[in-house]
């Protein structure tokens, strides 16, 4: 589990306040509702555990979703290089952030599962059953899922978000916002955001790219095109053994 490739902690005054994806190298996902209704409001600058201010760019409850920027002060910054893969029914997943000493883990059930059904939203998601029954399942929201076989970089399926409206407070059920259905929403809204002087690459395999009109969008705004590295997964693929020494 390379954590640090695709896990971030964001802080508010030196506290400890989410989790989240990072999607690029100036770009990462957060929920919503860890960052709470006050600071979605307020935008104040959060900060990553090494000092990195990263603003609120857009916040969406029905998602439970958070876009954030990455201020890297003009330094490079460590490059993303997580693989995004599109989950299968069937799959096995791990959560990246365990609020106990257990690991979250569980299968996907639903790929394609509706989150949220408003008349001028819709929003998809990855339906998950853990194999544990959980006390308060919007405790995970914020983590990246990962599939669980030991690949270099991990596969990385999306974002935990906050129980359905539905669900029941203790359930072994869970959801997940994918980077694709995060992609699709930032183009349904077609963000606003603010020009950067210079423009940030995002690392991947040309061929691998996803490309979206939702990145064209962030690139006309100054932001560099948020086009992730994604990859093919498939449950029956034989695991990829990570290399000796060095």
């Amino acid at each position: 589990m390379a954590r640090d490739e695709h896990l971030i902690e964001l802080y508010l005054a030196g506290t400890r306040i989410a989790s989240g994806l990072r999607i690029a190298r100036t770009f990462a996902l957060t929920a919503a509702h860890s960052l709470g209704r006050d600071v979605l409001t307020a935008k104040p600058t959060l900060h990553l555990r090494d000092g990195t201010p990263a603003h609120i760019l857009w916040g969406n409850t029905p998602s439970d979703l958070a876009l954030l920027r990455l201020e890297l002060n003009g330094t490079t910054g460590p490059l993303s290089t997580t693989n995004f893969g599109e989950a299968q029914a069937g799959q096995l997943w791990r959560a990246t952030v365990s609020v106990d000493p257990k690991p979250l883990v569980g299968k996907v059930v639903e790929p394609d599962a509706m989150y949220h059904d408003g008349p001028n939203l819709k929003v998809k998601a990855l339906r998950l059953r853990c194999e544990r029954t959980l006390r308060d399942p919007a405790a995970y929201a914020g983590s990246p899922i990962e599939e669980t076989r030991q690949v270099d970089p991990p596969v990385v399926f999306g974002l935990l978000v906050k129980p359905r409206g539905t669900s029941s407070k203790e359930s072994d059920e869970a959801f997940a916002i994918s980077v694709k259905e995060a992609l699709r929403l930032f183009e349904n809204y077609k963000l606003s955001l603010p020009s950067q002087p210079q423009p940030s690459a995002v690392t991947g395999v040309r061929k691998a790219e996803k490309r979206t009109r939702a990145g064209q969008i962030l690139h006309d705004r100054g932001y560099g095109s948020v086009r992730p590295q994604w990859t093919r997964t498939d449950p029956s693929r034989r695991t990829r053994r990570r290399p000796e020494g060095n």
